[in-house]
Parts: structure tokens; sequence; C-alpha cells
């Protein structure tokens, strides 16, 4: 339905006079109009892009100077020493020992690969990691070749990586160090920095926020980027923290703390802070916004390194870590006190090591849940009255996780998630912030990683909708257990139930002394 609203006269049109069909087009098309009529254009963003960089430059708060690209990652990751003395965690230079070993072991394997397509035998030798004399950890960039998804490690003083990065559409970059060349939580091995997201900053916000820093009422920000439409906000750890699966609460609640103060403190509201993972990854400076123009970095050298603690005095009781999980931050404990190595650990463990390192299983079992609560959330999202812009590509991500638990076929659910593409990009504000199916394409990852341990907090800070909790239709848990006991007793008068459950009746056989 092709409609010109400019000539209508909405006050007096008679909507009953629609057919069914008709006034679900008309709906259509006026939501059409209306997102184009809210979306700011490229023009503004640009002005508004250059007057914030501007003013970070004037040094109104502090002296900000501006960071290339080579210098970014340098101070990002950069520790000359640690608090007692120990060298820098080591990154891979440009070949080292381990992957000289791991390189002739990975062209022998595509060798056989080759030699065994001919015959029956399909099988390769898995990669001998025994000889390792240390593992490299190594930021690693996430960027778009085409539609191609693609990583690339980051090694030391790597000028043409960073040459090959600047100037790109788009490259992310967390500040995290990984094992390998993904960058997931499994791989995830030191955290650099907290960095927080601020989306759709104005000028105003981005003075707040710099006041909000010199008048102590949250910590002093290392390095501030600005990304387009928003500003990344850096907060620089005096020394990496270790990424232990045991420490991964801690660390994101620490982070979901320090993003709630920064985007209250900054006039932007608690309620719509976009609350990510430590290891989110944000857009790397000298790539493009979304409008196409160079991001630019600050570096406030008056800023000091920080540590867990001081972090921590900032959140208040609200935001801030228990003095338990403080602790789990600030040990010094080695993760594997007792040095087991992985060929031990295939002794003792033949079928963890069977899982976890050859068949790289996630660690744990997936709880079978009921295909109702996929159905409920995709509803939601159809609805889209909850559905704030910040939120989208979480929503969708939140819909992957649910068809994980539900078991819902990848097919299904790519396509319930496509659908919902359209009315998703109609709430787009401006014109560098598009909802696309790259956005479906790169939370259908989480399916095939077989993500299903998405906790309802998270799913509730990370896509902005409440989840009611079950309470029992609103009574008492003594209330509603003396209703149960109730229906076991017309159920089971004779109290079969118990039978085959609970503590088993002594017999003599099964009994360790003689019944009397």
């Amino acid at each position: 339905m092709s409609i010109d609203f400019s000539k209508i006269d909405l006050n007096n049109f008679d909507f009953d006079t629609l057919p069914a069909d008709e006034y679900r087009e008309f709906l259509q098309a006026w939501s059409d109009y209306h997102g184009r009529l809210n979306r700011v254009s490229v023009d503004v963003l640009e002005q508004e892009f250059e007057r914030k960089s501007d003013y970070l430059q004037c040094g109104e708060h502090y002296e900000l100077s501006e960071l290339y690209p080579d210098e970014f990652v340098e101070l990002l990751f950069e520790r000359k020493a640690f608090e007692h003395g120990e060298g820098i965690i080591p990154f891979e230079e440009v070949q080292s020992y381990e992957y000289q070993l791991w390189l002739k072991q990975k062209i022998r394997n595509k060798a056989l690969r080759s030699e065994s397509s001919n015959s029956d035998d399909a099988q390769s030798e898995k990669i001998d990691y025994s000889g390792y004399r240390m593992w490299r950890y190594n930021p690693v960039v996430f960027y778009k070749d085409g539609k191609k998804n693609r990583h690339r490690l980051l090694l030391k003083d790597d000028g043409e990586s960073l040459s090959f990065l600047n100037g790109r559409d788009f490259a992310i970059l967390s500040p995290v160090t990984y094992v390998g060349r993904t960058n997931s939580y499994r791989n995830a091995r030191f955290l650099y920095a907290f960095a927080i997201d601020l989306d759709g900053v104005s000028m105003h916000e981005v003075r707040m926020l710099l006041r909000g820093m010199t008048t102590g009422v949250y910590p002093v920000a290392n390095i501030i980027v600005n990304s387009g439409h928003g500003i990344h906000v850096y907060y620089l750890l005096k020394r990496p923290i270790e990424m232990f699966a045991t420490r991964l609460d801690a660390l994101n609640k620490m982070k979901r703390g320090l993003t709630k103060i920064v985007w209250l403190v900054s006039k932007l509201g608690a309620e719509r802070a976009q609350v990510q993972s430590v290891v989110q990854g944000f857009r790397v400076p000298g790539t493009k916004t979304k409008f196409g123009k160079p991001i630019r970095a600050f570096w406030n050298r008056s800023a000091p390194m920080h540590t867990p603690e001081e972090l921590n005095s900032f959140l208040g009781r609200a935001f801030g870590l228990s003095d338990e999980e403080l602790g789990q931050l600030t040990d010094k404990t080695p993760h594997n006190p007792s040095r087991v190595t992985l060929k031990e650990a295939q002794e003792r463990w033949p079928e963890w090591y069977a899982s976890r390192v050859i068949g790289r299983r996630r660690v744990g079992k997936k709880w079978q849940l009921n295909r109702g609560l996929y159905d409920w959330w995709l509803n939601i999202l159809k609805d889209g009255q909850q559905v704030e812009v910040h939120h989208r590509y979480w929503c969708i991500l939140t819909l992957v996780v649910y068809a994980v638990k539900c078991s819902v076929p990848r097919d299904e659910v790519l396509a319930d998630a496509l659908s919902l593409v359209p009315a998703f990009d109609r709430k787009t504000e401006t014109v560098d912030n598009p909802f696309t199916e790259d956005d479906v394409n790169d939370a259908m990852r989480a399916y095939d990683e077989e993500y299903n341990k998405w906790p309802l907090r998270v799913i509730e800070t990370t896509t902005g909708i409440k989840v009611e909790r079950n309470r029992r239709n609103g009574r008492e848990q003594n209330v509603h257990l003396r209703r149960i006991r109730m229906l076991q007793e017309v159920d089971y008068p004779d109290g079969t139930w118990r039978k085959g459950n609970g503590r088993k009746i002594a017999t003599p056989g099964n009994s360790l002394m003689p019944l009397s």
C-alpha cells in the first residue's frame, strides 16, 4: 500500500471502513513513515561526531591526547611489569617456538586429509600440545570480509595487522587476550580493562560524563573513544585479571555496576544502560563509524591504572561486589595449583578428557525445557512493545538461547529471527544504526556453540525486558506445600506415592545389622 501521509487528515480518517487486510497494511505503512520521520540524518550525526571530538580535545576537564590505532592497542594491552615484578603475559611475536610446532602439525594433518580423501581412512591426527613450553595469549580482532566473519590475531608490535585494519568498515576488539583464534568465553584468558558502551550520546552527555569523573562520582577513564553515535569508556587494569570460570560472574557483575553508575550520572538513565559481558568487543579506532568517519580515541595521561578494589569502592551497596566476590578477583592463587598436565588429566579423568579436550564440548548438561518457553519469548518480540532500539540484538540472542534450551531446530529459529528484522529495523532512530540480517546471523553463533547457561537476571539486564517469576499463583511457600500435600492424600490415600522413593525399607537382605 502506497500512502502519502502528508495529505491525510488522520484526526478525521475513518479507519472502520478499511477491511482487515488493508488496515494491517495501513498500520505497517504508518510505522515505516513514522520511523523515517524520527531518524536523524547522516549530516546531523557527522556534525555531532565532530563536535564531540573537538570537545574531548579542548581540555575543559582533562588534557586528552589523541591515539593512533597502534598507540591504542599498545596502551590497552602493554604492561611493563606486574605488582611483584612478574613479566608481562607473553604475546606471540612473529613465529614463536609454539607456533612453529603447531604449524608443522597443521601442515602434516592437511597432507593426511588430502591423502585419505582417496582412501577409506579419513582420520587425521589431533594436534599434540604436550611439547609446549608456554601458552601464548593474544588479542583477537573480529572483522567482516564481505559477508564472511573473520578473526585475526594481533601479535606484539604487529604493524601489518594494524595497517590491515585501518580504514576497514567493521572491526571490533575486546580488552581480553585469548588462547587460539576465536574470541569466546571458552578461550578468554586475561582481562586488561573494563570497557563500557554509551550509545546515543550527545555533547551534553559527554560533558556530564567528564564532569562526573572530575567530581569523583565514578572513576576516571583512561581512554575515551568517539565511536560515532556513542562513546566507549575504558578503565585500564593495573594488573590484568585471569579469567577463570569461577571469576566470570564477579567480573560481569563489576562491569554491570560500572555501566549502571556511568549511565546514571551521565543523565542517560541507569534503566537504559546496555549491560554487556566483559568479553564484548567494540569498534577499533581507525576503522569506520557506521556513517563512514574514522573512529577516534583519546588518552587521559593523568588517569591512574585501576584495581578491582578501587573500582568497587565507587559502586556502593546497590551495585558493588561482596567481600567474597571481590576476593575472587584479587586472589593471586594459581588456577591449577596441582599443576596437572593434559597428559596426566587424560589418565586420571578419561571421560572428561574425551569430552572437553578431544570433543570440545561445552561444560555441563543441558536442561530440556518446554517448547512453550521459546514460543512465549517469540510472541513478546513479535508484539514489539517492550523491545527498545538499544536492546534489539540481545532480544534476538535470547531467542536463540531459548531455542537451544528447548531444542528448536536451527532452521526454524533462523527463520523466526529473520522475520523480526523489518519490525526491529523500523525502531531505528539514526541512519547509522540499522538492524539487519547480519545482526541475526551474528546471534545465531550462540546456537552453533550451544549456549544454554543464560541466567534470568542476564536476560533482563541485556534485553531490558522484565520477566515475571513464577510465584506459585501468589501463594506463600507453606500454603502452597499444604495444598500439594492435600492433593497427594486425595490421589494416594494409602500412601503408595512413597513406594520406590526416599529411604528404602529395611530388610534382612539390605541391612548391615540383623532385624530384631
